[in-house]
């Protein structure tokens, strides 16, 4: 039997030959963390290697990922596949290697290689994960990491998949009721700073070869369109240094907190942005409730997941009150009553008392997302018709900008 002489420590794509049950000779590829494991791999498959040589890479195959992103789709499709392996008592090393696929997206094909690499040195899925933060944010690896030490991480990623499948169709649901409108006003915005731009200016050449009094329309676009062309530079200047501001402020603890709870007050979005916090908070704290993990490290990862500093905030003070002692839907009641609505903490002190505190924080889940689509669907509702009455106006705007003056030149040379 010929081996290639390289030796690896990550997993590698190795060409093989190898004869199978019947004797026949066949050829392939393989993936394992080097070439005894690459043919202990192929004898498991009943086959007998000839020949194992590692696959060159190729400058085709090279990542450039500095921009790349995992789909959650992705993520979904890995959590629910490894939930279903681990359920079926297969070694969590044996289960991740199988799931390697060339079909996979590369960030999260490069993030399992390197895990596979850590859990067969020792250390735990969540520790393994948690060096990969672009692909398994703070939510999955604290998720796992419970699971983990209660004991339950079969059940945790089962529940976990649920979790991320819901979330997924909830922003789908809410992506696409929003994606008309956002088009539409994008279409109308460009068309108009297009004619603002570069179609009003050459009709101004034209008047300005006139004495007609240009009417407001154009005289108002003609300004608008002359101070963009003399401040460009410190119009990009300002974009530039409030955006730098603000995103150096919202770094901050402070800065977050306050614009988290700004946009949770705002008019539009803020029911919104709300609704889904309390979603999720109900979704991620059934699920770890329901595979027995601890109620305060529960209410800890359930706090971190929701991805609001004004609502974590709240939280936090929630679990000093029930680490001494007190009730979950009355400590929410303390601190968090101008988040929670008064239905949901009453749903959630019944069902603390009757013992099913999983089964209504589902149930709320469940309710609130419903609540969430139904409002966007209505926001949507509300949105059309203006956006219709917005076009309506800059349309007519540019038209009397453009025509009105041509209009009085006409009359103008029809009365010399």
């Amino acid at each position: 039997m010929i081996f290639g002489k390289k030796t690896d420590t990550g997993p590698k794509t190795y060409t093989y030959i190898a004869k199978n049950e019947v004797e026949e000779v066949i050829q392939g590829e393989v993936r394992a963390l080097g070439e005894n494991a690459a043919s202990l791999k192929l004898e498991r498959m009943g086959m007998e290697p000839i020949s194992i040589l590692e696959k060159g890479e190729s400058i085709l195959d090279m990542q450039l990922n500095f921009f790349e992103k995992v789909p959650p789709m992705a993520i979904y499709n890995f959590t629910r596949q490894l939930s279903v392996m681990m359920k079926a008592a297969v070694p969590l090393v044996d289960a991740l290697e199988s799931m390697q696929s060339p079909q996979m997206a590369p960030m999260l094909k490069t993030a399992i290689d390197k895990i596979i690499i850590d859990v067969s040195a020792g250390f735990s899925l969540s520790q393994a994960m948690a060096k990969h933060p672009r692909v398994f944010n703070e939510m999955f690896v604290n998720i796992i990491k419970a699971g983990e030490s209660a004991g339950v991480l079969d059940e945790v990623m089962y529940q976990l998949a649920d979790f991320i499948s819901h979330d997924l169709k909830l922003r789908m649901g809410i992506t696409q009721a929003i994606r008309y409108p956002m088009i539409v006003i994008g279409i109308t915005l460009a068309v108009g700073v297009y004619a603002v731009t570069f179609i009003l200016p050459r009709f101004s050449a034209l008047f300005s070869t006139t004495r007609i009094a240009l009417p407001l329309p154009t005289r108002i676009l003609l300004g608008l369109d002359l101070f963009i062309k003399n401040n460009y530079a410190l119009i990009i200047f300002g974009i530039f240094a409030f955006l730098t501001a603000f995103l150096l402020i919202i770094r901050t603890e402070r800065g977050r907190y306050h614009w988290h709870k700004f946009l949770l007050d705002a008019p539009i979005i803020g029911p919104i942005l709300t609704k889904m916090a309390i979603s999720r908070f109900c979704h991620v704290l059934e699920t770890l409730d329901r595979t027995g993990v601890p109620i305060l490290a529960a209410l800890k990862i359930a706090g971190n997941t929701v991805g609001n500093a004004f609502i974590l905030d709240r939280v936090k003070n929630i679990h000093v009150d029930v680490e001494m002692g007190k009730q979950i839907a009355k400590s929410l009641n303390t601190h968090a009553a101008d988040v929670f609505p008064a239905h949901v903490l009453k749903m959630i002190s019944v069902g603390e008392d009757a013992g099913a505190l999983d089964d209504m924080l589902k149930e709320i889940g469940e309710m609130t997302d419903e609540e969430t689509k139904d409002h966007v669907l209505r926001l949507t509702a509300t949105l059309e018709p203006l956006i219709t009455v917005f076009m309506g106006i800059m349309i007519l705007t540019l038209a009397l900008a453009i025509f009105l003056p041509i209009w009085d030149m006409y009359e103008a040379l029809a009365n010399s």
